[in-house]
């Protein structure tokens, strides 16, 4: 500790496991990517385009991070004495609780379903209950920030990449892709 009792941390290896996690990752992910780079009919940049972009941003950001935890010693870069502590004290402990688990759990549920139902019918009930479930009480922001992700989601998905999302089985097949057909 130095003089104003802010806990200091010394540079090791470990202190750059995750930006080497993330390289790493990425640099996989980029591997396997550029295996299956065709030219194809409806997108002429090919199948393996948007992929490599966000990978290529996951290896810039990787590298920035390392940079930064270079740049800082260890460090913490926030003024607050609260901020800097990097290890949790005995008793503020994560304990088990219905709400860690729904955090766990409504995701599972959420992929699960929208292979089942389909995107365009589970993501709009998705998105506020998972926030809701985070902590966001308020009605305004839940229904803003629902409406907002998920029509970037389906413009971006839709209109830019022309990449279809999961349609569910059966009836809700049908029913999203008529939801999709009113989309285009």
């Amino acid at each position: 500790m130095d003089n104003d009792a802010t806990p200091v941390r010394r540079l090791t290896w470990k202190s750059y496991l995750e930006p080497l996690a993330w390289l790493a990752l990425a640099v996989v992910g980029l591997t396997m990517s550029s295996e299956f780079d065709a030219p194809n009919k409806i997108f002429a940049l090919g199948p393996a385009f948007w992929p490599q972009v966000i990978l290529i941003g996951m290896i810039i950001a990787a590298v920035i991070l390392g940079i930064s935890i270079y740049a800082s010693g260890g460090n913490p870069i926030e003024d607050s004495a609260e901020a800097a502590q990097f290890e949790t004290p005995v008793g503020n402990a994560v304990a088990f609780s219905p709400r860690l688990v729904a955090i766990f759990l409504l995701p599972l549920i959420y992929v699960y379903a929208m292979h089942k139902l389909g995107f365009y019918l589970v993501t709009p009930v998705f998105l506020p209950a998972f926030m809701y479930t985070l902590g966001v009480r308020r009605w305004k922001t839940l229904i803003l920030v629902t409406v907002g992700l998920y029509a970037i989601l389906v413009l971006l998905f839709v209109k830019l990449i022309f990449t279809p999302l999961p349609q569910g089985a059966g009836y809700f097949h049908t029913l999203n892709g008529q939801l999709m057909g009113l989309i285009q």
